[in-house]
């Protein structure tokens, strides 16, 4: 299926997949490109608890919620902890619409709700149901993704009325394997979680005892756990791409004071 990128002029740049383009659903996987901040925020940085100026980043995504055709305050999103747990907006008055809770996954089947997730290396993951439309969004960094966020958010649409077999699943820009060395605390406990997860580990040749991880590849391998089929990787690479993503990782081996976030979003018109 095939991947499209969107360049408004003076706006967000930003990339969609085939698979969750649905009547009614919108989405996008968001650069860093086409926003208001500077310095090491420049320039669509869409994060509220990052150091940039609150304005710029509620503007940034003011101009990402008008680019997929919702309102300005559309966006619901997450204190992302890096945990398992996926909240459900199932109406209007729910109270996680309007305030960020610790979690890393989300879901809803309400018209006119934006689910927001923050990246800047994890892997950002929407989901759509078609049938049903019910969207859901989850934040897969490596600790959450062992954890079951992704398989916890495919449930959570499925008690909400989606059908298993009609969700499809996009991991978005991220981390890749030849970017991502990984030391013991990532390998043990993906080893002991899952002997056949040895494939999404590759030896790094240059440093004895480091390996390379295949984030997106591992996230591909846990919706499969959850019965996902109609599941697709965009494979770009944050670290890598300083022009067009931001990265925790490159940031810190920058010795940059910090990095924006890329922002992910699905919902349903």
């Amino acid at each position: 299926m095939s991947i499209e990128f969107h360049h408004a002029e003076n706006g967000p740049c930003y990339f969609t997949h085939q698979a969750l383009e649905h009547t009614g659903i919108s989405h996008g996987f968001f650069t860093r490109r086409g926003g208001v901040s500077s310095g090491v925020y420049e320039s669509l940085n869409c994060g509220l608890g990052s150091g940039d100026d609150i304005s710029n980043a509620l503007l940034n995504r003011a101009f990402v919620s008008a680019a997929l055709g919702f309102q300005p305050e559309a966006i619901s999103g997450l204190y992302q902890v890096h945990s398992a747990h996926c909240v459900v907006i199932d109406s209007p008055d729910s109270p996680y619409i309007a305030s960020r809770h610790e979690a890393d996954g989300m879901v809803t089947n309400q018209k006119g709700i934006a689910l927001g997730i923050l990246s800047a290396d994890c892997a950002p993951v929407l989901m759509s149901c078609a049938a049903s439309g019910i969207v859901g969004a989850c934040h897969a960094g490596w600790r959450g993704a062992l954890a079951g966020i992704i398989q916890n958010t495919v449930d959570a649409m499925c008690n909400l009325g989606a059908s298993r077999n009609d969700i499809a699943l996009v991991i978005g820009p991220s981390i890749q394997q030849k970017s991502y060395q990984v030391a013991d605390a990532l390998t043990d406990p993906l080893r002991a979680a899952f002997p056949d997860a040895e494939q999404f580990l590759i030896a790094d040749n240059h440093h004895p005892n480091k390996y390379l991880f295949d984030l997106p590849g591992f996230a591909i391998f846990c919706a499969n756990k959850a019965g996902i089929t109609n599941a697709h990787v965009i494979d770009k690479d944050t670290y890598s791409d300083r022009h067009n993503f931001f990265s925790y990782r490159r940031s810190t081996h920058l010795s940059e004071k910090d990095s924006g976030r890329l922002i992910s979003v699905i919902g349903y018109r």
